[in-house]
């Protein structure tokens, strides 16, 4: 008897503000410059392309076009997409604990923890 499946959509998972930010965090917080450009086109969408292109003044064809995977957004690009999400652009350093997720936490803690066993 053959597996019986259906197809996912992330877009099903992006109804709220919430998951939104969750979905965003998790693509920044997986370093991987592809799949956070992915991320913002699936947030795009989830909001509606054109009025995510009024918001940012870019293009729905430069959306389409820069926000997958394998997109490469500009500085600017993707300053004013991050910007009409409500983040920021900031440079931190490696290892510092930035705001208050899941993931920065636990971070942070096995940093603390891999200094802590340096001084003993």
């Amino acid at each position: 008897m053959p597996l019986k499946t259906t197809k996912f959509d992330v877009q099903d998972y992006l109804k709220t503000p919430d998951q939104q930010a969750a979905y965003l965090e998790a693509a920044l917080e997986s370093d991987d410059p592809s799949f956070i450009a992915a991320a913002i086109g699936d947030l795009a969408k989830a909001r509606g392309v054109s009025k995510f292109s009024r918001e940012t003044g870019l293009s729905r064809e430069a959306i389409y076009k820069t926000f997958r995977v394998g997109g490469n957004p500009t500085l600017d690009t993707l300053s004013k997409a991050t910007g009409v999400l409500g983040y920021k652009l900031t440079l931190v350093p490696k290892g510092r604990i930035v705001g208050s997720s899941a993931i920065g936490r636990l971070s942070g803690q096995r940093a603390t923890a891999a200094k802590a066993k340096k001084r003993a």
